[in-house]
Parts: C-alpha cells; sequence; structure tokens
C-alpha cells in the first residue's frame, strides 16, 4: 500500500524582520499571473514610415494570485501547515500576517489585532516594509508585496471571520540592490 504525500504548499517569508512573517498557503492559488513590462524610448526622423523604438529600461515584474483561508476545515497539508487563529477560530491573526508586510517593520507585528496603528503609537521613525521571498514549487522570488486585498466571506457569532479569500500582487526586487548598472566603457 501506497502512502500520500501531502502536497508541496507556496509561501511567503520575510526577510531582515525578527520574528519572521511566514505564510504557508493552506490551499495554493488555482492561478499566478506573471507579467513583465519594458520601456522602449520614441525616436522620430524625418522620412521614416514608422518611429524607430530604443529600449531604455526594464520594468516591473509583477505578480499576482489569489488563495483561500478556511478556518473550519483542514487544507490538503495541514498535518504540517497550521493556519494562525484565535482560541474562537477566527481567522485574524492569518489575515495579519498578509496585512503584516505592507506596514512598516515592527518586531511586534504579532500583537496587531483589528489594527496595526496601536503598534506605531511611540514611532518616531518607520521603516520600509519587510521584502520577502515567494515560494511556489521550484520558484523562489525576492520580492516585496505591493497590494494584499481581503475579503471576509464567513463569520462566527461574534462577526469575526471565519473564511476569506485572499490577492497579493508583488513586485520582484533585484538581488543585487537597487544600484543603477554602470554603463560599459569603451563602447
Amino acid at each position: 500500500m501506497q502512502r500520500e504525500q501531502n502536497p508541496t504548499r507556496g509561501f511567503l517569508m520575510s526577510t531582515g524582520l525578527d520574528p519572521a512573517i511566514l505564510v504557508e498557503f493552506q490551499y495554493n492559488p488555482a492561478q499566478l499571473t506573471d507579467k513583465r513590462a519594458v520601456s522602449y524610448a520614441t525616436l522620430n526622423a524625418p522620412g521614416l514610415l514608422l518611429p524607430v523604438r530604443q529600449y531604455s529600461q526594464g520594468g516591473d515584474r509583477t505578480l499576482s494570485f489569489a488563495i483561500k483561508i478556511d478556518g473550519l476545515f483542514k487544507g490538503p497539508a495541514d498535518d504540517e501547515i497550521d493556519i494562525a487563529q484565535d482560541d474562537d477560530g477566527s481567522i485574524t491573526p492569518e489575515l495579519n500576517k498578509y496585512r503584516a508586510f505592507l506596514y512598516p517593520r515592527n518586531s511586534a507585528w504579532q500583537d496587531a489585532t483589528d489594527s496595526f496603528q496601536p503598534l506605531y503609537a511611540q514611532t518616531a521613525s518607520f521603516e520600509s516594509p519587510p521584502a520577502c521571498i515567494f515560494g511556489f514549487g521550484d520558484r523562489l522570488i525576492d520580492c516585496i508585496v505591493t497590494d494584499v486585498g481581503i475579503t471576509e466571506t464567513l463569520f462566527n457569532a461574534q462577526l469575526k471571520p471565519l473564511r476569506a479569500d485572499v490577492t497579493v500582487t508583488l513586485v520582484e526586487t533585484a538581488v543585487y540592490g537597487n544600484e543603477p548598472v554602470p554603463v560599459p566603457a569603451g563602447g
């Protein structure tokens, strides 16, 4: 008899933040959109039928996907992965993991409840939100989270969320830093 293996789960993990934010997808996205754009400068000259285009710079690589979170049922890999829940079964702590990727870095991110604002009451200056790694199959992509949309779809008697659909948009970041690339000499 062959034992079934749990499926590989996608994840988002913060970098440079202690404690790290780790989101392991309860259910993997059914679709992943991977979009890349580049810029071209238009060069016009007399007598051309069409303008000439010259590559000027690369643009963002944007990845987006939607996932489901269900506090009532275990996902396909829940022997290994548990979503964060309150004592009453609310999935607010799991949803706050996604929200924490959009707020300034704060090592107390796990203390957020219905709002992240109290975490910053004594903060005079803010650091950018944490960078992260997106893992999906054999892909590991350094990125930042630029957008999170949460639609809560089921509530308990206290109106705390039990299920939600979450959309996430990521932008790949350059592993070599955000420094301009030097123009080659002699050429």
